[in-house]
């Protein structure tokens, strides 16, 4: 989960964060009916936010989940009316999420907003929602936004492990290298 701490990147690091919001087709719940009552949208800071450098996940949400591939859920719970908010504050920073095949399997929206503890949940506060000017769409190397996210945590990764791996290396050996 991402580690969005005042005292690692300031007062107000919660606040106007450049989102990714992802919501996939098959991530809802519905009532007997079949009317959708919820949306479990997959929020991350996007990885051209000031917060992202060095955060080694940009997930909001981050618990174990055995549906999932990965073994966690990053997802939280969201009205349909919120969903819409997202969708409007978006506008036209929308991109369509494909799976291996091509298929469309959902959405992802840019925006900015505050963020707040629901439930246990880092959440978006779609109170707060306003366009944020970083795009969910291809960069210049035509990486998608789940490439450009994977990507920036990778970075962060390698970093984290070569700093962890000069620390534990004899000191001889450190001077040597140089």
């Amino acid at each position: 989960m991402v580690d969005l701490r005042s005292k690692i990147h300031g007062a107000g690091a919660t606040q106007a964060v450049n989102l990714v919001v992802m919501a996939f087709h098959d991530r809802f719940a519905s009532d007997a009916e079949g009317a959708v009552t919820a949306h479990y949208l997959d929020a991350r800071v996007h990885p051209g936010d000031r917060r992202a450098p060095g955060q080694t996940s940009l997930a909001l949400v981050s618990k174990k989940g055995t549906r999932s591939t990965t073994g966690f859920a990053n997802s939280a719970r969201y009205t349909p009316l919120q969903l819409a908010s997202i969708e409007q504050a978006a506008a036209d920073n929308v991109t369509d999420l494909t799976d291996a095949s091509g298929k469309v399997i959902g959405r992802a929206f840019g925006v900015r907003a505050d963020l707040l503890i629901n439930s246990g949940d880092v959440v978006v506060n779609t109170k707060t929602l306003a366009p944020t000017e970083l795009s969910v769409g291809e960069d210049a190397d035509g990486r998608d936004i789940r490439a450009q996210i994977t990507d920036s945590v990778a970075a962060a990764r390698r970093a984290r492990d070569a700093a962890r791996a000069l620390v534990s290396e004899p000191a001889g050996d450190a001077l040597a290298r140089r």
